[in-house]
């Protein structure tokens, strides 16, 4: 087992220490707090699975660990808790999480749940395949008043009026803030780098230097304005008069919750690591989406079956929109030459005839031309050849297996029965058409 050393010495080490704001080892976990004795410095806080001890650096196999640096940048205004704190249990930690957002903006009960939800997501997006983001539609004043409540509830929470690329930059390395933005119609630019921001294995630049994001968001948004994968949560104007959310109030609400919620990742992170969520129903949902809002639910079944719920609903929203999606009807129309008998081949013409009658069929009024349905085909990695009567695909083995793939990938309708039309459906090779 490594040798496990807190360092509460002012000798200087022979190699320079690592600066760090957190670190997760396989039996250790720090995370930098406010030093009490002197706020505008973080100290470590460690936690081995039992106890909890705060030292200004840590020794792990080796190589010594310091507390980053909040001197300069945006870092300056992130939210770092003081200590962590026995959180009693888990349910009453979300009970309190819940009537912080129902005494102060009185969302709906689902909304509330939403919040805290994703308020105990932020505090695992080191491990999540996805960070979790999060659009609130609503008055713009409700929409400011939740998020000023998700500061005190996040972890490392900075709140954003407007922003540009170059303060995003000054934010360092392995920070993973969460960054709460209650500015509508940011600039595109902003706005296309902090959503490629949510997935930890793709860096995002701009000039020579990488910018260091990754990390829970959420936006002040119109309704369906973003495209970008996240959860829409309306915030209606509340019926009744709320207590004064003033700044003194605030950080009450922060001085009580951000140490029990810093207790609650220390003792839950190796079962947030190893999670496995079945995310089988929650198609077209990404797998990783859903994942990245469950997966930090611990023994919270409640508030899981909630989100649970809820995610349903938006994938299930997300199918009713997939049905007239070109790249699904396209496939959709194609695999339905292929359950012809004797048919061998079809033309482009014929295809975009088809996929127009089945979107009149669903109510839709877009009408695709015979262009824009062969330049779907090649998207989806199927080539039609020009012969003189226009564009044809053959129907030889390969391309029906291909086709069937991408239908079932795009779980068109009409597979959703069950039915076995071919060897293709059912993968038996010897029924298969030569």
């Amino acid at each position: 087992m490594p040798v496990i050393k807190a360092d509460t010495s002012n000798a200087n080490c022979a190699i320079s220490p690592t600066e760090i704001y957190g670190e997760v080892f396989p039996n250790l976990l720090i995370e930098a707090v406010v030093d009490l004795e002197h706020p505008e410095q973080l100290r470590l806080q460690t936690w081995n699975g039992r106890r909890s001890s705060e030292v200004p650096r840590v020794s792990y196999q080796g190589r010594t660990y310091i507390a980053g640096p909040v001197c300069a940048g945006l870092t300056q205004a992130v939210r770092f808790p003081s200590s962590s704190r026995p959180f009693e249990s888990v349910a009453k930690l979300v009970s309190s999480m819940r009537e912080i957002f129902c005494t102060y903006a009185n969302p709906s009960a689902d909304a509330a749940s939403i919040l805290t939800g994703f308020s105990l997501a932020t505090w695992f997006v080191d491990w999540l395949p996805l960070a979790p983001i999060l659009d609130l539609v609503g008055p713009e004043g409700d929409v400011g008043l939740i998020l000023r409540l998700l500061a005190c509830t996040c972890r490392r929470a900075l709140l954003l009026g407007d922003v540009d690329i170059a303060a995003l930059a000054t934010l360092p390395a392995q920070l993973a803030p969460t960054l709460l933005l209650n500015q509508r119609g940011l600039r595109p630019g902003v706005t296309r780098v902090l959503q490629a921001s949510c997935n930890r294995r793709f860096r995002v630049a701009r000039g020579k230097r990488a910018l260091e994001l990754y990390g829970a968001k959420a936006f002040s948004a119109e309704v369906g304005s973003t495209a970008a994968p996240g959860i829409e949560v309306s915030i209606s104007p509340s019926p009744r008069p709320r207590p004064m959310l003033t700044e003194a109030v605030e950080e009450q609400i922060a001085t009580d919750l951000q140490p029990r919620l810093l207790r609650y990742r220390m003792v839950y992170h190796p079962r947030v690591r190893n999670a496995k969520v079945d995310c089988e129903k929650f198609f077209p949902m990404r797998c990783e989406e859903a994942h990245a809002w469950l997966a930090p639910l611990c023994d919270c079944p409640d508030l899981r079956d909630t989100i649970s719920d809820y995610l349903l609903e938006v994938s299930q929203d997300a199918t009713g929109h997939r049905f007239t999606d070109s790249k699904c009807v396209v496939s959709e129309g194609a695999l339905s030459y292929c359950h012809e008998p004797d048919r061998r081949e079809f033309f482009i013409r014929e295809l975009a005839e088809r996929v127009n009658a089945l979107l009149k069929g669903r109510h839709e009024e877009t009408e695709l031309t015979d262009r824009k349905v062969g330049s779907v085909l090649r998207d989806l990695g199927i080539r039609a050849q020009r012969v003189t009567a226009g564009y044809k695909v053959l129907l030889s083995d390969a391309i029906r297996e291909k086709i069937h793939a991408i239908a079932k990938s795009y779980r068109a309708l009409s597979l959703q029965d069950g039915v076995v039309r071919c060897g293709h459906c059912s993968g038996d090779k010897k029924s298969r058409v030569n």
